[in-house]
């Protein structure tokens, strides 16, 4: 072909390209206009609607967009149609299946720099082989292994907390991050942070800091453009928070890699995961990675994505969840007393609390009080979804048009009222077998849903119960009744001025 004909298709091929492109734009605008929303301005759509960027103003914006607009509503952020649900029904067709595997394109975006490819962007083949890889990873047996390590965890934890039980009021969230990263580091990744102990954590300081960057860049459509946000105050904020985050996840595979070395010379082979009849052992997250590494299945950069991820995962989501349990304690004695008593009945209160996992299991009036604290309290009150095709919500019959950007709004469906009567009650007794049954399966999505959910569940919700038990046990929980907390979303929910109560010592 000529370069007159080649100059030639390409006048052709642009406006043809630029008529598609407004044809599916003007479709989804379109369609986005049947739900309810606030007025878009244009270019900004309603960026500029929260007033201010800290967490959390945009948090109280979400909810007067759902009180207002809800239980069905619709945005934009910049160019992006967001829409909107908390109904079970439509939260069923966007986590179930296959139609809505891939994440937002946002995550990937503003995520990608820090957490790489791995479980929770990837999506497609290389996501499905991830999560047959890594989920033996949290097999029971494995999970057994663990509940030594988060009980040694949660000793330092009471001895952290009784320096504070002299019936003062204090902030509890710093302590119980430092906890959970050492009970994520230690367990899945087989090294000791001791972050409790050496209480200044850069790395915790910088999941802080970049969350609530993250947060800001999504809601700002101007800071969407690499080369505007890199030149930005926050944009060099960021860069420094990244070479903190990945200077320890690196450290942290590194050592690992010199104790699987130092193993295997004691033994006299390479070969750590297999047992002394030649079976495969079951081995923790971060030992399997290099397992794999090893077999030629993962580089050392799918390792340290994987790392990256699960290191934030595994640690901010549960001290969310562990802080808002041990607040919604303090303010219902009635609740924390049953949870005494139900400790009671299982151990010997002259002894020091060293539950098993079975004994963990058997504590069913503590697994419902820290449900109905997810619920009230979900760590992850957002997931989203890209909408590649037309697609009716069975709620209402409105579509979803391709091209927007699907919201599953946790925090609402938690909170609807259809699904859970006066919902700011806090009443364990709502998941009983018998309520639990009478609910559809995705009016409750703490963990998330459908092929997607989270692979680390279990491993959480024990990590969970052992941690509250072990306070309760040892402490009266007291709320500061001057408190109020300043709820905030920083991809994770947190508040803005911490998590503040009292412990007095129980005898």
């Amino acid at each position: 072909m000529t370069w007159a004909a080649s100059l030639l298709v390409s006048a052709l091929a642009l406006p043809l390209a630029l008529w598609r492109w407004g044809r599916r734009r003007f479709h989804m605008i379109r369609l986005g206009a049947k739900f309810p929303g606030p007025f878009a301005m244009p270019i900004v759509g309603n960026a500029l609607d929260p007033g201010s960027m800290d967490g959390a103003a945009i948090f109280n914006w979400g909810c007067k967009i759902l009180k207002i607009y809800g239980p069905l509503y619709r945005y934009y952020l910049g160019p992006y149609l967001m829409i909107g649900s908390t109904h079970p029904k439509d939260n069923e067709l966007i986590l179930s299946g296959n139609k809505f595997l891939k994440k937002t394109r946002l995550y990937n975006k503003f995520l990608e720099p820090w957490l790489g490819d791995g479980l929770l962007l990837s999506h497609g083949d290389k996501w499905r082989s991830r999560r047959k890889r890594l989920t033996p990873a949290f097999h029971f047996k494995i999970l057994d292994q663990f509940q030594s390590v988060i009980l040694n965890c949660g000793n330092e934890f009471v001895r952290q907390l009784q320096k504070r039980a002299g019936g003062v009021a204090f902030d509890v969230w710093p302590l119980v991050k430092l906890l959970t990263l050492d009970v994520i580091c230690e367990t899945t990744m087989g090294v000791k942070m001791n972050a409790q102990i050496n209480s200044s954590s850069k790395y915790v300081n910088a999941v802080e800091e970049i969350s609530d960057i993250t947060v800001k860049r999504i809601i700002q459509p101007w800071l969407h453009i690499d080369f505007i946000f890199y030149l930005s105050s926050i944009g060099r904020k960021y860069k420094k928070c990244l070479e903190v985050l990945h200077g320890t996840t690196d450290k942290v595979i590194r050592d690992r890699r010199e104790d699987i070395l130092k193993i295997s010379e004691t033994l006299g082979d390479a070969t750590f995961d297999i047992d002394e009849l030649g079976r495969r052992r079951r081995v923790a997250f971060l030992d399997l990675l290099l397992i794999e590494a090893r077999n030629g299945h993962f580089s050392d950069a799918d390792i340290r994505e994987e790392v990256d991820t699960f290191m934030f995962e595994g640690h901010d989501t549960t001290a969310s969840a562990i802080s808002f349990t041990m607040f919604a304690l303090s303010h219902h004695q009635d609740v924390q007393e049953k949870v005494l008593e139900e400790l009671k009945t299982v151990f010997d209160r002259s002894q020091p609390l060293e539950p098993t996992i079975q004994q963990i299991s058997e504590l069913k009036y503590l697994e419902m009080v820290v449900k109905e604290s997810l619920r009230i309290y979900p760590p992850v009150p957002l997931f989203y979804r890209d909408t590649n095709q037309d697609e009716k919500l069975p709620s209402t019959g409105h579509v979803l048009p391709a091209g927007s950007l699907t919201e599953v709004n946790v925090f609402g469906t938690h909170r609807y009222e259809a699904l859970y009567p006066d919902p700011l009650r806090f009443d364990p007794e709502r998941f009983s077998t018998e309520e639990s049954a009478k609910r559809h399966p995705y009016a409750y999505l703490p963990f998330s849903a459908g092929p997607r959910n989270c692979i680390g569940q279990r491993f959480a919700m024990l990590e969970l119960k052992s941690i509250i038990a072990k306070v309760v046990w040892n402490f009266r929980i007291l709320p500061d009744l001057d408190f109020e907390p300043q709820m905030s979303w920083k991809l994770v929910l947190k508040t803005e001025n911490g998590v503040r109560l009292r412990l007095l010592q129980r005898s």
